[in-house]
């Protein structure tokens, strides 16, 4: 039987993209349990921006993602239950919760690099194929939805 979703077209991208991101997350998953690694791929976002940045703000996380501040809120929940970041008070802005990695989340990040980037590779050479690339054709359209949204293109159309 023809997948439903393709034969859908472009109607059926956002259903097809969101399965393709279920897949991948089941995926991921398996390579953590494969490898012992108690890490839910959920989290992979947060967690590395906090890699990144050192010293993050949730405001800083959420601009830096554009994520919903309640999932930011819930990941780094998650990840402070874990034990893998911890979260101080700004001397300068009481209001502001400082979160950086803890020794867990180092040594769990140093034992997760080689992983990354086997993931990397494996997903560059899924998507590349003999175009230009799934993630550059995903970025092209972000930016066009940033400059008018679908909703707003598809009102015009009406």
């Amino acid at each position: 039987m023809q997948d439903t979703l393709q034969i859908y077209g472009e109607l059926g991208l956002g259903s097809r993209l969101k399965r393709l991101s279920e897949y991948l997350m089941r995926e991921t998953q398996l390579i953590y349990n494969a490898c012992h690694i108690d890490f839910d791929p959920y989290l992979f976002p947060v967690f590395k921006f906090i890699i990144d940045h050192e010293v993050a703000t949730t405001t800083m996380i959420q601009e830096g993602l554009q994520f919903t501040q309640p999932a930011i809120t819930q990941s780094l929940k998650k990840l402070t239950d874990k034990k893998l970041v911890v979260n101080t008070i700004d001397k300068t802005d009481k209001r502001k919760k400082l979160f950086k990695l803890t020794r867990r989340g180092k040594e769990l990040h140093q034992n997760m690099i080689p992983i990354w980037k086997v993931i990397d590779e494996q997903v560059k050479w899924l998507t590349e194929g003999n175009s230009t690339g799934l993630t550059r054709h995903l970025t092209h359209i972000e930016h066009q939805f940033k400059e008018k949204s679908l909703s707003n293109r598809i009102l015009e159309k009406l």
